[in-house]
């Protein structure tokens, strides 16, 4: 091809020259390394590492009023804060020896220790009815510090043996309440911390899980606690009334009782504690300060639980309910036509499957209210069961209704035993010292 004078042959159009390509892409790379750095710096992160987990941003530790506690401490932080919160009971009551009708003693002065939590600021302290129920005298122990304390005279504004709760006061300002916690936001596994008086060892701290929920505890013949908090966190006499604190430093519970075994074991922890839930001891505790009467509702039955046995050997139509073991005489469901062997399988509607559902369906019902029981019972003239619905009218439960229901030859053994005697012939426990009676727990009494 002839070439002409002047005239240069065009290059072809490849783009910038490697030189430049690398350039742009470590300048570029530095730029975003850099915004990378300081967005880290900026949010706290840190990335993990080998067999590490990331690192949230920290939270900082609020100051709050007295007896709260945010999360960001630790359960020393909590113990500091509540420590002029828990106080230490000292109560004396009197007591008859068995034996005094033989040689003209009277009565002894008992001793016993527990705890409390301050509710309010000028000196409402809660605590366990087992604690000062019975009490001449009650002795109370505010700390100041760690290192000052002072004591006071504390009277009984009211308590309820049946919900083991009381609410005592002392002539004092300024103190220091706790902070109160949902318990019906517990879960098997959070962490808690008891605070008590364990053996007189003032301001002793454990720490433990919550370990379940909704137990029911059979103290004896009168008292059964529901819906119990169960806790691993070490409970000894002397921890009664005192509290059950979350992470956040709010009191969740009532620590109450232990668990000794059933062949006995004195009052050593087994590792299975209760507390009453903070929810229903608030309320109880309100109630107490506002003067009002504690009522439990009842319909006057005892009853048990239609299981395959019972309904195989009773030749049961149904599969679950409860049938009626005794009826007490002129109580609520005996004045309604309510009778012995009855079976009870709905309660205004709802189906009842065991011996808890009815009880929590009569303590929700409020006396003289009225419940619609859908019923069958055994007709002798036509060899068949029969149905019938009968409208009970929630009372309140005496206090005598527990020893009434027994059977004639349980209620004059016990009338024949010494005062202070059970009724397996062994010393009864000392209410204020302990969490237990060394025998385990009776079996349950579903009475309502």
């Amino acid at each position: 091809m002839e070439m002409h004078e002047g005239w240069n042959p065009r290059r072809a159009n490849r783009g910038p020259s490697a030189g430049v390509v690398i350039f742009l892409a470590l300048f570029f790379g530095l730029v975003g390394g850099m915004g990378g750095m300081l967005l880290a710096q900026q949010y706290h992160w840190s990335l993990p590492g080998a067999g590490q987990s990331a690192q949230l941003p920290q939270m900082s530790q609020v100051r709050q009023t007295a007896g709260q506690v945010v999360t960001g401490g630790s359960f020393a932080d909590i113990a500091d804060r509540l420590n002029d919160s828990v106080v230490h009971i000292k109560s004396t009551s009197e007591q008859m020896d068995p034996f005094s009708m033989f040689f003209g003693n009277g009565p002894q002065k008992v001793t016993g220790i527990g705890t409390g939590v301050i509710v309010t600021e000028d000196g409402y302290i809660l605590t366990n009815y087992h604690v000062v129920g019975d009490a001449k005298e009650i002795t109370v122990k505010v700390l100041k510090g760690k290192d000052q304390s002072q004591e006071y005279t504390a009277k009984v504004i009211g308590g309820d043996k049946r919900e083991d709760l009381a609410l005592i006061k002392i002539s004092a300002k300024g103190l220091t309440p706790v902070a109160f916690g949902n318990s019906d936001q517990l879960r098997p596994g959070d962490p808690v911390m008891a605070i008590g008086n364990p053996y007189g060892f003032e301001h002793t701290v454990s720490v433990g899980v919550v370990s379940a929920l909704n137990r029911d505890l059979p103290v004896d013949e009168t008292v059964m606690l529901k819906h119990m908090i169960q806790t691993d966190a070490a409970i000894n006499p002397g921890n009664s009334g005192g509290p059950l604190v979350n992470i956040l430093g709010q009191v969740v519970g009532i620590n109450s009782a232990i668990y000794v075994g059933n062949n006995g074991g004195g009052g050593q922890a087994m590792g299975i504690g209760f507390a009453i839930p903070s929810n229903h001891a608030k309320q109880i505790m309100d109630m107490l300060r506002s003067n009002k009467r504690i009522q439990h509702p009842y319909i006057g039955i005892s009853y048990k639980q239609i299981d395959d046995d019972t309904r195989r050997q009773e030749r049961l139509p149904v599969k679950s309910g409860v049938i009626v073991m005794s009826v007490l005489p002129n109580g609520p469901a005996a004045k309604a036509g309510l009778q012995k062997d009855d079976l009870i399988l709905t309660a205004d509607g709802k189906p009842i499957h065991d011996q808890n559902e009815l009880m929590d369906f009569i303590n929700g019902k409020p006396v003289g209210s009225t419940i619609n029981m859908d019923t069958m019972r055994w007709d002798e003239n036509t060899s068949n069961w029969a149905k019938k619905t009968i409208r009970v009218k929630v009372g309140d439960k005496p206090a005598d209704f527990e020893s009434r229901m027994q059977p004639q030859d349980q209620q004059q053994q016990q009338q024949q035993q010494p005062e202070g005697m059970n009724p397996n012939g062994q010393t009864a426990p000392n209410d204020n010292s302990g969490n237990g009676d060394g025998n385990g727990m009776p079996f349950p009494f579903f009475g309502r």
